[in-house]
């Protein structure tokens, strides 16, 4: 069983999901890509906003420019390869602000030739922001693809460039 709350910022809400110790996953609340169903498909929920209501907190602030790095637990293990924690983890390290090319990924995991698994690990992220994916962009400077869709990259490297 996993836990879920729901949270609205400038009027979009999300939807947190987190088991008994961590968060496992982030994402708009009826977007079609990669919902919590393709990551979590047959699993029994349940509301808990007092379990969520940390992470709900973390994320307003990081909205509303009060935080720029999440310091809760995090879980991938139940939905991510070894391999996709590893490339996650990488991606976690880029710093509030900043931006880095799949690439650049690509050969900081010392897998120069492994962009398009650096790419695939990263478009599969299930959890939005806390991991920041939206910071990795193509080495031509164009921001590449993303789950709530370009514009919403493009603010989230505003807002955090503009703190």
């Amino acid at each position: 069983m996993l836990y879920y709350d729901n949270v609205t910022i400038n009027n979009i809400t999300y939807l947190l999901a987190a088991d008994n110790t961590s968060l496992v996953y982030v994402g708009q609340l009826g977007a079609p890509k990669l919902s919590i169903d393709h990551f979590y498909p047959d699993t029994l929920f349940k509301r808990n906003s007092v379990l969520l209501a940390p992470y709900a907190s973390e994320l307003t602030e990081f909205f509303s420019k009060k935080r720029t790095k999440f310091d809760l637990p995090l879980n991938l293990e139940t939905t991510c390869t070894p391999w996709q924690q590893q490339v996650l983890a990488q991606v976690s390290q880029i710093d509030y602000g900043q931006t880095a090319s799949y690439g650049e990924i690509a050969n900081m995991l010392n897998r120069p030739q492994a962009v398009r698994a650096v790419a695939h690990a990263i478009a599969n992220n299930p959890i939005l922001f806390f991991i920041p994916c939206h910071r990795i962009i193509r080495a031509n400077g164009e921001f590449g693809k993303y789950r709530l869709g370009n514009p919403v990259k493009k603010e989230l490297i505003n807002l955090e460039k503009s703190f």
